[in-house]
């Protein structure tokens, strides 16, 4: 698991780890996290060429749970990173690439084979 820095990331890591101990059971192979237009953020549990999504994270963290990502996958000055979490007692390096989508950071997060 993370060091948690400030009690104020507390929420959006709690967000992060269900949103991926959930797409852990449901087997998929990636995420992807958006900001969706109707506030908040789409996550899409992706399965080979098939996406399942809805919008899990509220507009309140939208913001905490992007910086997270971004920080915790050293995306400062690069688009690709890694993220290191654990899930279900196992440490996962989940390969993190962040890309644009209607002017706006996006994420796609890759589980390790």
């Amino acid at each position: 698991m993370i060091d948690v820095p400030k009690n104020s990331q507390a929420p959006a890591i709690a967000k992060m780890q269900e949103i991926l101990d959930r797409a852990i059971d449901a087997g998929a192979d990636s995420v992807t996290i958006e900001f969706a237009k109707e506030g908040g953020l789409e996550v899409l549990f992706v399965f080979g060429n098939t996406g399942v999504g809805d919008i899990l994270v509220e507009q309140s963290l939208e913001a905490e749970v992007m910086t997270l990502i971004c920080d915790q996958a050293g995306l400062e000055e690069k688009s690709c990173g890694v993220l290191h979490w654990e899930c279900h007692g196992q440490n996962l390096d989940i390969l993190v690439e962040e890309y644009e989508n209607f002017g706006e950071n996006a994420y796609k997060l890759t589980f390790p084979k």
